[in-house]
């Protein structure tokens, strides 16, 4: 790179002096586009100072790739003379950074300790942190969540599940899966019935998948119950797939599985949105893949903790027998989770009356 190459790559876009800035990682403002238009509608000028690369990413604001040593990056900011600093999700190693910048500074989604104590304007959480007693409380504003659907709960179902108890049988809910997930589902259920017996709770979330789906679980061999056409009042213990072909009992099942994982974030084909808040709101334990983490609420959700992640079938394999060995050790998991729910609907709001 020469010398002029150099110094046009620290030149600040146009509009970006003097305005609000927004400093984050690039996969960070990768899915905030919701919340940075809210900012720029509140405050006008709004630019970016994107943190680990990202400057091939067309985020419609000025924006400024910023990397090496702590305090260059203050000092970049501190000549820009941002009106305020919004820092995004941050950890507290970015501290001295915002203090060097020389304006009022809000720490949204804040984590740790420290960052309470540095005198920043406003500091926000997204559920109560007991490091972070004196931080508002407003839910995390990239979740977009804006309510939180009725729960509607139909235990009677359950009962359909009496011999799969009484014979100690766990029972995992493959949930709203899409294109290609059935054979990684599949996959996984059998290495768990291999571990411990139990038993799969099947749910594709497209009906027209549900035929085709079907025919091809066939070669799987395992003992198979339609929900469509279970003529009995229990499913019977040798069955090891209950097959689920209706939008109803595919959301009220939730409340009979031990644990769920959650369709849309096995496979990246997969077109479907996962579900986080049904199996939330029951109080059930979710278990993702590796797919879909640009899913607002997905990625809230992980960067809160509140998911059992697996970047592969094998860490996603671990976590179920984890889940299969242990299924009381994570009830805390599953209340800091509803308890997590509880705040995120109108968090934007919450963290714009934050910001004044």
């Amino acid at each position: 790179m020469g010398w002029l190459d150099l110094f046009r790559s620290n030149r600040a876009p146009a509009g970006m002096a003097g305005s609000s800035i927004v400093i984050a990682q690039a996969n960070t403002l990768e899915r905030a586009s919701a919340f940075l238009q809210q900012l720029h509608q509140r405050f006008g000028n709004l630019s970016l100072a994107v943190l680990d690369g990202g400057g091939s990413v067309a985020y419609g604001y000025p924006s400024l790739t910023l990397s090496g040593q702590t305090e260059d990056i203050g000092v970049r900011l501190r000549k820009l003379q941002p009106q305020r600093l919004i820092v995004l999700g941050l950890d507290e190693r970015h501290i001295e950074t915002a203090q060097a910048a020389g304006c009022p500074v809000f720490w949204i989604n804040a984590r740790d300790e420290a960052i309470g104590k540095a005198g920043f304007k406003a500091v926000t959480v997204s559920h109560p942190l007991p490091q972070l007693p004196s931080a508002a409380v407003t839910g995390d504003p990239l979740a977009a969540v804006s309510q939180l659907p009725a729960l509607s709960v139909n235990t009677g179902i359950c009962q359909r599940f009496k011999e799969q108890r009484e014979g100690n049988r766990w029972l995992g809910y493959f949930a709203g899966t899409g294109e290609d997930e059935e054979a990684i589902a599949f996959q996984l259920f059998n290495r768990a019935i291999r571990y411990k017996m139990g038993m799969m709770l099947l749910a594709p979330r497209d009906p027209v998948r549900c035929e085709p789906v079907y025919r091809d679980s066939l070669r799987y061999r395992l003992q198979t119950i339609r929900h469509r056409r279970l003529s009995t009042s229990y499913v019977p213990i040798k069955t090891r797939v209950y097959y689920v072909e209706d939008a109803q009992p595919l959301a009220d099942l939730y409340a009979c599985a031990d644990f769920v994982v959650a369709g849309g974030t096995l496979h990246a084909n997969a077109q479907t949105q996962p579900d986080l808040i049904t199996p939330m709101q029951h109080g059930r334990p979710i278990l993702v893949g590796p797919a879909g983490r640009g899913q607002p609420l997905l990625a809230a959700a992980l960067e809160a903790g509140m998911v059992l992640a697996g970047n592969d079938e094998e860490a996603v394999f671990a976590h179920m027998r984890q889940l299969i060995d242990t299924p009381d050790a994570t009830s805390a998991l599953t209340r800091r989770a509803q308890e997590w729910l509880s705040h995120q609907p109108g968090a934007a709001q919450r963290v714009l009356a934050a910001l004044g």
